[in-house]
């Protein structure tokens, strides 16, 4: 009996082995929780640092827009007649003078003859003053050649003058600015010499035109006044047939075709845009129109044109809103107010979209930090809490005394105080930081640690963040 009693040796043991597999499972744990504890701990007390900046503080105000020539040009023709040529299509870049379209003259001649036959009836006794005024086209001729000789000596005398400054040129070793300027002068003088000509023919050839037409009428001078209006009129339309650019840029619009008549000559046959300069239009919000006036600074880009940026100028301010009128006759304002910028760039084309940025105030580059990370203290001072670095790779929250000017955007400009361009500025929003607070680097991270992508663990945390805070012990 006493053999039942008595325990066995390997029941012992599982005993034994039961209770150290407890042992360490217990211990495991505890390690376990003791580290998520120590993680929570520190992810809780984990706070962003970045550097103290300098930034542009410009106050700006963004606007889109499209690009259009400097003027825009509707032209007309007084000739009430049928459309028999067109010359262009949109888009057609034009010179001043070339031929747009022209129009059917025949009928309009026909009418003139008829006239003019009509009122030589009724004027044939007037043949005395019809032979003065001929003799006014001669002298208006003769005049012409000798204002024309004497533009002409003007010319050569200019070519000259030229021709001798461009021998000194060649002749001079040093070559001084003001040489070189000296012969652009001269060379700039035999062009204006040169244009000078053109507008004395072209106002003499007027002048011939207007005598020979007054022979014209001083034959019909005693018919009815509606009669000489009505030649008048005639005759201009004769003389708006062929209708021709009234300066060089890009057609826009083209709103006749061959066989189409003319009924109104206040009807735009043909748009063009001078593109010897361009300026682009854009519509300006109601709360920055009154910030914008005339001469700001602009800077300007286009999907056109890449990086490059186009400088700009405010010319023209719009502060009244667009108009429209509804099928019921009531008036509606319509848009925005609008602004004009001019370009420097001819290589736009028309139609382009474009953004600009009109300079209200330039401050350039100066210190500045997000506003809402500013604190202020008992006596109403201005101050940001930073992270000192420390021997170990730690951080201390310290107290930096500062000025602070305009606000621009999210950030406000430091005028004076403590803080220093590198400081490590200690992103606090929630107001929990307080001066003197330890930070380990574990416990520090940066936006910019994380975007290139820093491990997770404490090993290269701890590296990074005492990287990110060198420099300020």
């Amino acid at each position: 009996m006493g053999d039942k009693t008595k325990p066995k040796k390997g029941k012992k043991k599982v005993v034994i082995i039961v209770l150290v597999v407890l042992i360490i499972v217990v211990a495991v744990i505890g390690n376990a929780v003791k580290k998520m504890t120590s993680q929570v701990a520190t992810a809780v007390n984990t706070v962003e640092v970045e550097p103290v900046q300098k930034r542009d503080l410009s106050d700006t105000i963004s606007l889109k827009g499209t690009v259009s020539g400097i003027t825009k040009n509707n032209v007309t023709s007084k000739a009430l007649a049928e459309i028999t040529a067109v010359n262009v299509q949109v888009g057609d870049i034009v010179k001043e003078g070339d031929v747009l379209c022209t129009l059917d003259s025949s009928t309009i001649k026909d009418q003139v003859a008829d006239l003019e036959r009509d009122m030589s009836d009724t004027n044939a006794t007037n043949s005395i003053n019809s032979q003065q005024t001929a003799e006014t086209v001669s002298r208006a001729q003769e005049d012409q050649q000798t204002q024309l000789a004497a533009a002409q000596k003007a010319i050569d005398d200019a070519k000259d003058a030229y021709n001798a400054q461009s021998i000194m040129w060649d002749k001079s070793e040093d070559k001084s600015d003001a040489e070189f300027q000296s012969l652009l002068a001269a060379q700039k003088a035999v062009t204006t010499a040169e244009e000078d000509y053109q507008k004395v023919l072209e106002t003499t050839n007027r002048t011939i035109e207007d005598a020979q037409l007054a022979v014209e009428l001083d034959k019909y001078k005693t018919t009815d006044s509606t009669s000489k209006d009505k030649l008048t009129d005639l005759k201009e339309q004769l003389a708006d047939c062929n209708i021709t650019a009234p300066c060089g840029g890009v057609v826009t619009a083209v709103n006749v075709s061959v066989g189409d008549v003319n009924a109104d000559s206040k009807t735009a046959l043909v748009t063009i845009e001078d593109t010897s300069s361009l300026k682009m239009v854009a519509t300006v919000e109601e709360a920055d129109i009154l910030k914008i006036e005339e001469g700001m600074k602009a800077t300007v880009t286009a999907d056109a044109m890449g990086d490059e940026t186009i400088n700009g100028t405010v010319t023209r301010v719009v502060r009244v809103k667009g108009q429209s009128t509804g099928s019921d006759g009531q008036t509606t304002t319509s848009g925005g107010y609008s602004v004009e910028i001019s370009l420097d760039n001819t290589e736009l084309l028309i139609g382009m979209e474009v953004k600009a940025k009109v300079m209200i105030k330039e401050r350039g580059n100066v210190l500045a930090i997000p506003y809402d990370l500013v604190k202020t203290d008992d006596d109403g001072n201005s101050y940001v809490l930073i992270a000192q670095a420390n021997d170990d790779g730690s951080a201390t929250a310290v107290k930096k005394n500062i000025t602070v000017g305009e606000e621009v955007d999210y950030y406000t400009e430091v005028t004076s105080g403590d803080l220093a361009e590198g400081d490590k500025l200690i992103y606090d929003y929630s107001g929990t930081v307080t001066e003197g607070q330890q930070f380990t680097p574990a416990q520090m991270y940066s936006e910019q640690d994380m975007g290139t992508g820093a491990s997770t663990d404490e090993t290269s945390d701890a590296e990074g963040m005492s990287t990110s805070v060198e420099g300020n012990e």
